[in-house]
């Protein structure tokens, strides 16, 4: 998996400025009184001036996780709900089918939650070889039947989830800030999480930092594991 910042718009400024316009102020320096407008604009939920800065990135990861990331957690498309934009590598036109993520560590159906995992499964190897004949198995009978003369677009639908794509995401901080809420839970995916955490380091590692206190609203978070 692989997550790189392509470009950026905004900083932290940004957010508090959209916020006084509404007095018809404006600023030129990020200074204490910008950081605690920010925190209360988060806290009280007036999310709109989170919404002007934008983040790019280009994204390499499996399908399972691709998902997880287009969609909140109740269902809705995050380019509708979220200003989110994804233009994704399409099996339609190219075969990358020799891409694929693999398992590091196996894990438990949790006990307490449908749709989790909690600790190790026992047999670490005879998981990972399962997985590794999946794999085989599945490119095989992917290039057998472009072989036969199969399109692209049909032989694609045998390939496992964990197959690669790649896809470009292009969101508001604000969409960042509620895609960390939401992947980067205790109870969320692992694998998902890492994507997400990139996605953040990313952010917070550009020069100058321009989404700090911003991107601090995520840290502050005890349910978010950062």
């Amino acid at each position: 998996m692989k997550v790189e910042l392509i470009d950026y718009f905004g900083d932290d400024l940004m957010v508090a400025n959209c916020a006084r316009v509404s007095y018809g102020k404006n600023k030129e320096v990020l200074d204490s009184s910008d950081v605690k407008l920010i925190n209360y604009l988060y806290n009280h939920k007036h999310i709109a001036p989170f919404y002007h800065p934008k983040l790019q990135y280009r994204i390499t990861c499996p399908i399972y996780v691709e998902r997880q990331l287009t969609k909140t957690s109740v269902g809705v498309e995050l380019n509708k709900e979220l200003d989110v934009d994804i233009n994704s590598i399409s099996g339609r036109y190219v075969d990358f089918s020799d891409s694929y993520t693999t398992i590091d560590e196996w894990r438990k159906q949790s006990k307490s939650s449908k749709q989790g995992s909690e600790g190790l499964v026992h047999n670490q190897l005879m998981c990972s070889e399962i997985e590794e004949s999946v794999i085989r198995y599945t490119k095989e009978a992917y290039n057998r039947l472009l072989d036969l003369g199969v399109s692209k677009e049909q032989a694609r639908t045998i390939l496992p989830l964990n197959l690669n794509t790649t896809f470009i995401w292009t969101g508001s901080l604000y969409a960042l800030i509620r895609l960390c809420e939401l992947r980067l839970k205790k109870d969320a995916q692992v694998e998902t999480g890492n994507v997400v955490r990139s996605m953040l380091r990313c952010a917070r590692s550009i020069e100058g930092n321009p989404f700090e206190h911003s991107t601090n609203i995520i840290y502050s978070d005890p349910n978010i594991i950062t």
